[in-house]
């Protein structure tokens, strides 16, 4: 990801002097340790904004990353870590 598409199709943005911080790169680790499933249901979810933009390529590796139609077991429920600090859209990005 270049400097420019930071922000790449951001509408009223306002910022003065500021330093952003992009992830360059995406790993995934698979562990399938011992690991109990269960069917519980999130209750509550934030309602995603629909001023979210941008961080295509994280959101299209996240769908790959769910998609897998695999019949082993081990892969009936996937988890992913997403991390960093706070305020840059993690929420938004799994909405």
């Amino acid at each position: 990801m270049n400097k420019a598409s930071v922000l790449a199709g951001a509408h009223h943005v306002v910022s003065s002097n500021n330093m952003f911080n992009t992830a360059n790169a995406m790993h995934i680790h698979n562990n399938y340790g011992q690991r109990t499933i269960s069917d519980g249901v999130i209750p509550l979810m934030p309602t995603p904004s629909n001023r979210f933009t941008g961080r295509t390529e994280v959101v299209a590796k996240l769908k790959k990353h769910f998609s897998t139609n695999i019949t082993d077991p081990a892969w009936k429920r996937t988890f992913f870590l997403l991390h960093g600090m706070g305020g840059i859209g993690k929420t938004q990005i799994c909405l």
